[in-house]
């Protein structure tokens, strides 16, 4: 197994690849514009040519730390496309996290103070507990960083050429930049190294600067050995319980003797940031665990890979290449051969469909509700399962809702861009209140729907299961699920029309995983809807007949139940078969928590094998 390796700067980057380095000119961080679609771009000119053997990626990336769900997004990212060879396994954390697991070969103690374009310091004390501090960006952080230096110099370039600041030979090198207007940390963090040389040449106003940077260094780093359970706050500038400072980044040369001086005791680092995350790759036992971000890639362990041109739903079905100079009689059967393949593809998944009734049924038993969240066919399909149920099974409504991208607006009219919104389906989550009671299913035939990722995402952080419904193994949809339904319906007939082949896998198994959650939750008794509600002269029928045939009595003696019970049904037959009132069915019912429950009658699964039948 090939490993590679990806330290990421916002200045540049360095790869190894099976201990083969090599260094790169173009950097990015997750905080940066494009954020993790940026990231995944730079990352995948960088690793050019793909390994050809199977592969793992292990990357450090600024912004990984204050940006966990960023860092999610740019793993799943990861774990498909690569012209068809994606690696394995991905593994994404900070830049500083593999600095640390570099430094201090992933099992030690001490501190990493990262200095480049920024700044951030990272403390492991004995007991593994991990402490970062600053790393919060130029704008609100990066106290003393490279973009801080260069910042604070060109300003005062600026302020000397405008004769509002004292004269500095910071003026003649800033003029070439300052041309060109820097616009990112990256562009002033190139200014850094200027104002050192200054510093070091006697220039006032530069060695000023850079005596605040390293002021603020050291407090930065002093921080995270305190706060680490390190040192006692009293314990001031005693070199002897100092733990060990490991000072990394590109600044680390030209800063070290300055730190020193400043009291700071500096420490070899055993090893650097590539080191660490080539740890990282294979090493899950860290002090850092909790801050990497893994997923594998499903596509490569056996099912097609996720791009949506590769999409098997987006193939053209071998036999369709003449579908519209067949005669009608010939089209429909081509139409019929192609949903043909629905039934079978929901069977090959009965194991984790099964998992996912249970989780619902559970969700159902103590009051949570079933929240699903989709785009376009997909969506509509889930919203008129939730609302089906109902009617069907006598759930409050409240207690199965649908989260459609584009809004109501979207249930009988498409909504352009609207499943491309990320941001709409977390908002949507948030605002129904999703909480660790209930369950979110996603429904999404490509399995990348944005909008039913950011809905997903921010359902997990809200502490509530997650289910995933789609038509592509290795999706990202389905990496964020802790149940993965992966409807294998292949190419379509009309390609890419999701609304056939996989449209009707989805149904059934919308179909089956909510039928069979409401019998879990005691909402039938045998094969009777036992919770029907009663709105209509056909559903009155019903409900009749369903008394009729779950209690074993005549028309007459139904009817009069029904009626004593309000129409209640699982009242009205908990009253015949137990030979209570309605108020005592209805008490019954409510502890014992169905039909069957109420009546003391056991399952066939409960019985004695030989007493089955009998």
């Amino acid at each position: 197994m090939t490993v590679v390796a990806v330290d990421l700067g916002r200045s540049g980057a360095r790869i190894a690849v099976d201990g083969t380095r090599s260094v790169l000119t173009t950097g990015a961080g997750l905080g940066d514009p494009g954020g993790a679609a940026a990231v995944a771009a730079v990352l995948r000119r960088a690793v050019d040519p793909v390994p050809r053997e199977p592969w793992t990626l292990a990357v450090g990336v600024p912004g990984a730390l204050t940006l966990p769900g960023a860092a999610a997004e740019l793993a799943e990212v990861l774990t498909a496309g690569w012209d068809g060879r994606a690696p394995a396994a991905v593994a994404v954390t900070s830049d500083v996290v593999a600095w640390h697991v570099g430094a201090f070969a992933g099992h030690r103690a001490g501190v990493v103070l990262a200095v480049g374009t920024g700044a951030v310091a990272l403390g492991v004390d004995a007991a593994g507990t991990v402490r970062r501090v600053d790393g919060h960006g130029l704008l609100l952080g990066d106290a003393g960083s490279g973009a801080a230096i260069g910042q604070q110099g060109l300003r005062a370039a600026l302020r000397a050429l405008d004769g509002a600041g004292p004269a500095t030979t910071l003026v003649g090198p800033g003029r070439e930049l300052l041309a060109h207007r820097p616009t990112g940390a990256a562009d002033l963090a190139a200014f850094a190294p200027a104002v050192l040389a200054a510093a070091d040449a006697g220039d006032a106003v530069a060695g000023w600067i850079v005596d605040a940077a390293v002021a603020e260094l050291v407090a930065t780093a002093r921080a995270a050995v305190h706060g680490a359970d390190f040192l006692p706050l009293d314990a001031g500038n005693d070199a002897s319980l100092s733990p060990e400072v490991a000072l990394v980044g590109g600044l680390a040369g030209p800063l070290s003797d300055r730190l020193r001086a400043a009291g700071l005791t500096l420490y070899d680092a055993g090893g650097d940031a590539l080191d660490g995350l080539l740890t990282l790759a294979v090493d899950g036992t860290t002090a850092h665990e909790a801050s990497v971000t893994r997923r594998r890639d499903r596509a490569r362990a056996g099912g097609p890979a996720a791009d949506t041109d590769r999409l098997p739903t987006e193939g053209v079905r071998p036999g369709s290449e003449e579908l519209d100079a067949l005669a009608t009689p010939d089209l429909v059967a081509r139409l019929l051969d192609g949903q043909a393949a629905a039934p079978g593809a929901v069977a090959a998944t009965a194991g984790p469909l099964a998992r996912a009734a249970e989780l619902l049924g559970a969700a159902f038993r103590r009051g949570g509700r079933l929240v699903y969240t989709g785009a376009g066919t997909s969506g509509r399909l889930a919203m008129q399962d939730a609302a089906e149920l109902p009617p069907t099974f006598g759930l409050d409504p409240t207690r199965a809702i649908a989260l459609l991208a584009g809004g109501p607006d979207a249930a009988d009219a498409a909504v352009e861009g609207a499943e491309d919104d990320d941001a709409a389906g977390r908002a949507d989550v948030e605002a129904a209140g999703v909480g660790p009671d209930d369950v979110v299913v996603g429904v999404a035939a490509s399995g990348r729907t944005p909008y039913v990722l950011g809905a997903l995402r921010a359902a997990r952080e809200r502490g509530a299961a997650t289910v995933a419904v789609v038509n592509a193994t290795g999706s990202p949809v389905a990496a964020l699920a802790d149940v993965a339904i992966e409807l294998v319906t292949g190419p379509e007939v009309l390609a890419g029309s999701t609304r056939l082949a996989a449209g009707t896998a989805q149904k059934i198994t919308l179909n089956t995983l909510t039928t069979a959650a409401m019998v879990r939750a005691g909402a039938t008794y045998g094969p009777w809807m036992v919770g029907v509600r009663v709105t209509n002269a056909k559903l009155r029928r019903r409900a009749e007949r369903i008394v009729r045939d779950a209690a074993g009595v005549d028309e007459a003696a139904a009817r009069a139940a029904l009626a004593a019970a309000g129409d209640d049904v699982a009242a009205a037959v908990v009253a015949l078969l137990a030979g209570v009132d309605s108020p005592a069915a209805r008490e019954r019912l409510a502890t014992a928590g169905s039909v069957r429950a109420a009546v003391g009658r056991r399952s066939a699964a409960e019985l004695d094998p030989a007493t089955v039948g009998r």
